[in-house]
């Protein structure tokens, strides 16, 4: 009966966020669908149609999701603690290397799909970076995106999950990270970072040093290498030589976070909860439920759907 109770509370869980999911591309379309009816002509304006995005998900849409999964289930306050300044330059170094080494797996997987259907696999972000106003994104990637997802995916979810244990917050908080970004260029380095930032958020109990480390990351990665792409020519010498050193201390870091990461390991070893779910239950009780299946089910048609449109 206890596993039953255990696998009802994570099927819960999904089907919320499912709802939630839901809803936030429905306010999301909408938005769209009215600025489009007005100013057919904005249809053309990345900056407006991403404002029409965004603003309605920040406004609207992770408020009703912060209220429909904060409603349900036992949420338990992670116990805090603080992370030193040379802690969080590792934990930065970490993050780094899990995005860089998430992000090849996912061209390579994009890369493989591109090469079976015939076409190119679109990436929504990169699509964000270089076409727009990056300043006008830095509002959304750096400081909204870092916050809001951070609160929900680390905060709502982890307090949530805490009781079945660390191991198990971290997998299923990184596991709805990496889904929710919904397509394969952006899954599997969510997933990674997603899992690394629930692990310093069940260590430290702070969402404020996970919101930081976002922030950064978001940062160099698509803001900086936006405004490289967009201003400087990647054929001339000198675009050649800056494009040389930035890739060069971009994959520094990330070389260096991997084998920090690797190093540190067993200092991440996860806590047991105050619940232990059995051995050889674990998938079913936490993954195998309905309500993680139709939240799965949901990203995932949503993934493929982007990969072979």
């Amino acid at each position: 009966m206890e596993m039953k109770s255990y696998r009802k509370d994570f099927s819960g869980l999904g089907f919320r966020m499912a709802v939630s999911a839901v809803l936030i591309t429905a306010i999301q379309y909408a938005a769209q669908y009215i600025v489009v009816a007005v100013r057919p002509e904005w249809a053309d304006n990345l900056d407006i149609m991403l404002a029409a995005t965004m603003i309605p998900l920040y406004a609207l849409g992770y408020p009703v999701a912060f209220l429909i999964i904060g409603k349900g289930g036992d949420r338990r306050p992670v116990e805090r603690h603080t992370m030193r300044p040379g802690q969080f330059i590792l934990a930065f170094m970490i993050s780094y290397g899990l995005l860089i080494a998430g992000n090849i797996i996912g061209l390579i997987i994009t890369y493989g799909i591109s090469v079976i259907k015939g076409s190119e696999v679109g990436n929504p972000l990169m699509s964000i970076v270089t076409g727009g106003n990056i300043w006008i994104s830095a509002i959304y990637i750096v400081l909204l995106a870092p916050v809001f997802e951070e609160f929900l995916f680390r905060k709502l979810i982890c307090d949530r999950v805490a009781k079945y244990g660390q191991g198990t917050a971290v997998v299923v908080s990184g596991l709805m990270f990496g889904l929710f970004h919904g397509n394969f260029n952006q899954f599997f380095y969510a997933f990674f970072i997603g899992c690394f930032f629930a692990m310093i958020y069940m260590k430290t109990g702070e969402i404020k040093y996970t919101i930081g480390l976002h922030m950064i990351v978001n940062f160099i990665g698509s803001v900086l290498g936006g405004l490289l792409l967009q201003n400087v020519d990647i054929e001339s010498p000198t675009g050649m030589m800056i494009f040389g050193i930035y890739g060069l201390c971009v994959y520094g870091i990330a070389i260096a976070g991997i084998a920090l990461f690797f190093i540190n390991l067993q200092k991440m070893k996860p806590e047991a909860g105050e619940i232990t779910i059995e051995k050889g239950a674990w998938f079913k009780t936490v993954i195998g439920n309905a309500g993680m299946i139709i939240y799965g089910v949901l990203f995932l048609g949503m993934m493929i759907a982007i990969a072979l449109l």
